[in-house]
């Protein structure tokens, strides 16, 4: 099989002790055609130490992009694309790391896909901080072995794609965008993005080892990567597939206190499918106790 350029980027921010085995693992890939590009966003770790120490052991070639002043993920994504020149491009933190042949997988199934097929993903194992395989994060199997047209639909239902797996032709990266700082959940968005215009490939094998740390993460941030996932559905659902899901999360959240944004109370008061009663409750900031009144007589 012939081998395209795979551009590889390696982002790391406080992953100094994880940064040697990812590495390793995309020196050990049996595709070899590879273009490395090492991104670090002002760790305070010695993470940048740990990326020069081991591409001078391995003398391994490599494009660096190492901040002195941390600038967030979608800048460094953005300026480490700028360097990209792979025909396909994968993007993994420096805490995960591949299977042997997770690169070979997903290059051969976009060449034989065609070009209607924007990017390929695959299953994963999810391991510990001492790197031992333990329970899924998910049934990517279930999630993605499925009709490439159902998927789409899918997705707009919530993120089905575990980023690690993914591997994007990069004219496709390139022609939806940059990475958009105003997100946090900025892989959702190019997925969506990417979806809307090509088909997705899914390659049922575990082909990535996701690193599943031991901190929680905070009710605040949760509660905004849920926020976020409603935004981008609103933003993509033309036929009211995520209409019981963006209903649910406005009123959990509403109810719930939670101060929404103006752009989010702005992005449902102009979604088709809002619930409208909740829509007036939310856009004059009524007082959840009125809105259950409202719900009632009208």
């Amino acid at each position: 099989m012939e081998q395209p350029l795979v551009t590889v980027v390696v982002v790391s921010y406080n992953h100094s002790q994880f940064i040697k085995e990812n590495l390793d693992s995309i020196k050990n890939q049996t595709y070899k055609n590879i273009q490395l590009i090492v991104g670090d966003d002002a760790s305070p770790d010695h993470s940048v130490k740990v990326f020069e120490q081991w591409l001078q052991e391995n003398n391994y070639p490599a494009e660096k992009n190492f901040h002195t002043q941390n600038t967030g993920l979608p800048t460094m994504l953005n300026e480490c694309l700028e360097l990209a020149k792979g025909k396909y491009i994968k993007i993994i933190a420096a805490d995960d790391f591949l299977h042997p042949e997770s690169i070979e997988k997903s290059v051969s199934i976009l060449e034989k896909s065609g070009n209607e097929y924007g990017m390929s993903f695959s299953h994963t194992h999810a391991v510990n901080n001492d790197s031992e395989i333990i329970e899924d994060i998910a049934d990517y199997d279930a999630l993605g072995n499925i009709d490439p047209y159902v998927f789409r639909e899918e997705l707009l239902k919530g993120n089905r794609i575990a980023a690690l797996t993914v591997l994007l032709r990069t004219d496709v990266v390139r022609e939806t965008g940059q990475y958009d700082a105003q997100f946090i959940i900025e892989d959702y968005y190019r997925w969506l993005k990417v979806s809307q215009k090509y088909l997705i490939a899914y390659i049922p094998e575990k082909l990535a080892y996701y690193r599943l740390h031991t901190d929680n993460i905070s009710k605040v941030k949760a509660d905004r990567i849920e926020m976020e996932a409603a935004m981008l559905q609103m933003m993509f659902d033309k036929k009211g597939v995520s209409r019981g899901s963006i209903n649910y999360i406005t009123q959990k959240l509403y109810q719930s206190g939670t101060q929404l944004p103006e752009e989010y109370v702005n992005a449902y008061h102009v979604y088709p499918f809002r619930s409208k009663k909740l829509d007036f409750a939310v856009k004059k900031k009524l007082p959840v106790s009125l809105y259950k009144v409202l719900k009632k007589i009208i």
